[in-house]
């Protein structure tokens, strides 16, 4: 029995009935908590103050999901401290963080803390299905969701809908629902999605001429459509914004024309965020393209270099998520010691449970690339290329994987194995089935 009025089992039920993180079914499991709170302190330290109560919320339901009970109820405090002052938003952060309270204190078996907050939340909120706090709350949910990973655009996406329905002409709503649009296309790459991004991330632009990610968000969209425009807009956001992960996105746009500009971009978003992991990420794709671009006679040197500023990132930031740069590494020290990359896939390998589903697709992918260009092993390669592709979250590797295994299809009809051809056919298809969004670039 709980040590209030309500046994266990009815504050459990009453718990389930409420709206915060806790009960939103965000569905983490298949990533990695470090990279998840790694990622949520830059969007905390860098998103609207409208929108804090939703990320430090998001924050203490990962530590909890942890085991760190103090540091959640520590980020709980801190989202207290960013409520706004007007109703219904007010109501709708003390409804979120209330609630995120009674959940952390029942996972710690406060139970009487726990019915403590449930009253302080119907203090606070007396009528918790009132319209305009429904619409708060969901937009809440939605920047939360938007906070998670792309594939969670499309439920944004639905929460804002449901938000701007009953206060269509809130312009932080009008936001997130651009925002969520441009989320959901770069999960699904779908056109109509993409044109209807574009149009909302253009008025977003216009009313709030200080939203860097609805910037490079747009530049992003534009880059087939109006250059000029968005290398005006990739320029500006260099030049005013210091949030890292807009720098990061800055630099990815330019680094298929200039590796030394992208390069530039990312040592200046270092200096002021030494911490943000996916900046590593970016600096170790940069080092892969400077050297896919160099004459034959540079090749060796750039290599070398990549290698000796890689492994001090990963010696320096032993804290950090640095699977991709890992894997860059690895990559980069095979071309001369297939011994010692094959040391480093088997070392990410033992903590496979751990990564997220992208780093999972990344490992089997670098794997598969091992076995065909190293370990001579067309049946191992096409194992991994599988092991990749049938993962459910359509990326960029999952899509080197796709196109790998399509030749491979080709290469067996040619030679005509057309029972292989057809087995790797028949797995793409029924592996398409269960990933939204497969569109071949």
């Amino acid at each position: 029995m709980a040590a209030g009025k309500l046994s266990k089992e009815q504050l459990k039920e009453k718990l389930d009935a409420l709206q915060c993180h806790f009960t939103w079914m965000l569905s983490v499991e298949s990533c990695s908590p470090q990279h998840l709170l790694q990622k949520l302190d830059v969007d905390i330290k860098h998103t609207a103050p409208k929108n804090k109560v939703a990320l430090l919320g998001l924050q203490a339901y990962l530590h909890q999901l942890n085991k760190q009970s103090e540091e959640a109820l520590q980020s709980l405090r801190a989202a207290e401290e960013h409520k706004e002052e007007e109703q219904p938003a007010s109501a709708a952060g003390s409804l979120i963080i209330y609630g995120n309270y009674a959940w952390v204190h029942y996972l710690q078996g406060s139970y009487q803390e726990a019915e403590t907050c449930l009253s302080q939340l119907w203090g606070l909120c007396p009528t918790p299905w009132d319209a305009r706090l429904i619409a708060h709350t969901q937009a809440l949910k939605g920047w939360s969701l938007l906070a998670l990973r792309a594939r969670n655009g499309e439920r944004a996406r639905e929460c804002f809908h449901t938000a701007l329905m009953l206060e269509p002409e809130n312009s932080s709503f009008r936001a997130g629902l651009a925002m969520a649009l441009h989320s959901s296309w770069s999960f699904s790459w779908q056109p109509d999605t993409e044109r209807e991004a574009r149009i909302q991330l253009e008025r977003i632009v216009n009313e709030q001429p200080d939203n860097y990610r609805a910037k490079i968000y747009l530049a992003r969209l534009l880059e087939k459509v109006d250059e000029q425009k968005s290398i005006g807009l990739v320029k500006e956001c260099v030049e005013k914004s210091s949030d890292p992960e807009v720098l990061k996105l800055s630099a990815l746009f330019w680094m298929p024309q200039s590796t030394e500009q992208a390069f530039g971009i990312i040592q200046q978003a270092l200096q002021q965020n030494p911490g943000y992991h996916l900046l590593y990420q970016a600096f170790a794709n940069c080092y892969k393209q400077q050297w896919l671009k160099a004459k034959e006679e540079d090749k060796n040197k750039i290599r070398c270099k990549a290698i000796k500023d890689l492994q001090q990132i990963v010696q320096t930031h032993p804290d950090l998520d640095l699977t991709l740069a890992k894997l860059q590494l690895a990559e980069f020290i095979g071309v001369q010691d297939p011994a010692k990359e094959k040391e480093i896939y088997m070392e990410l390998q033992k903590k496979i449970d751990t990564l997220s589903l992208r780093c999972q697709q990344a490992l089997s992918l670098s794997w598969g690339k091992y076995f065909l260009y190293r370990g001579g092993s067309q049946e191992k390669a096409k194992a991994k290329f599988m092991e990749c592709y049938k993962i459910p979250v359509q990326t960029d590797h999952r899509r080197d994987c796709g196109r790998r295994l399509l030749k491979m299809a080709q290469v067996c009809k040619g030679r005509g194995d057309t029972k292989a051809a057809n087995a790797i056919l028949h797995f793409l298809q029924e592996a398409d089935r269960h990933c939204p969004g497969n569109l071949w670039p």
